[in-house]
């Protein structure tokens, strides 16, 4: 990574409170009202720089689009409606709103030796990349049959209290959460891989021999051991 020159100035850092001498018994002193003072971010990398195409490394399936909008980018999720409003901090540097509205989440850019934007750190942690087109991926047609297999109950592989329970839909399935009852739907992209697309969540099954489902990997990272019954 070659070194970003990211300024940040301050015009009139320091607030002044002038007192008027008292000229007499009674007489209160007057304080001038402190203003407040502008901050001005010197950005060597222009907006339109940011533009393109971002995935999350980790969820192949999380697809945003960038965009110059004035002096904000605005992050439009491909395949879903998250629209995201980015606000420029430093020359590299921006965040944006939680879905609660209390809480800023930064975004860092970061540039290649060639000095192209090429990835986001989104929270300190999630790593987008910066790619050169996207294809959404393409639903398929399974067999009632082939969707029924998969359904029944799926237990935490690191909380044996938390369980999902999964049921067969005409055009997929339907995952409940045992801990708030939340009911997510998913299409078929494989016998074996389903997708939510509006938040990106991806299900993917494995299967014994025989064909039957003994666990599901949810969101690429947490895995549900199939309950016996």
């Amino acid at each position: 990574m070659i070194s970003i020159k990211t300024t940040t100035g301050y015009i009139c850092r320091f607030a002044f409170i002038a007192a008027v001498a008292l000229t007499g018994p009674g007489v209160a002193p007057v304080i001038a009202k402190v203003a407040k003072s502008p901050t001005i971010i010197i950005a060597d990398t222009h907006l339109k720089a940011f533009e393109g195409i971002y995935q999350q490394k980790d969820n192949e399936y999380r697809v945003y689009k960038i965009t110059a909008d004035g002096d904000k980018l605005i992050a439009q999720q491909l395949g879903g409606d998250q629209k995201l409003t980015l606000t420029r901090k430093s020359d590299l540097e921006f965040e944006f709103l939680d879905d609660d509205g209390d809480e800023k989440i930064p975004v860092v850019f970061s540039k290649n030796e060639a000095g192209e934007i090429n990835q986001i750190t989104l929270g300190g942690r999630q790593i987008w990349a910066k790619i050169n087109s996207y294809t959404p991926p393409k639903e398929v047609q399974l067999t009632p049959e082939q969707i029924k297999v998969l359904a029944g109950k799926y237990q935490s592989d690191e909380r044996a209290d938390l369980f999902l329970t999964i049921t067969a839909i005409p055009d997929g399935l339907t995952l409940k959460q045992s801990w708030d009852g939340k009911e997510i739907h998913f299409k078929p992209l494989s016998e074996v891989l389903f997708l939510n697309q509006a938040f990106g969540f991806p299900l993917k099954f494995t299967k014994d021999a025989s064909g039957n489902p003994t666990k599901v990997l949810a969101f690429n990272r947490d895995t549900w051991n199939k309950v016996k019954e």
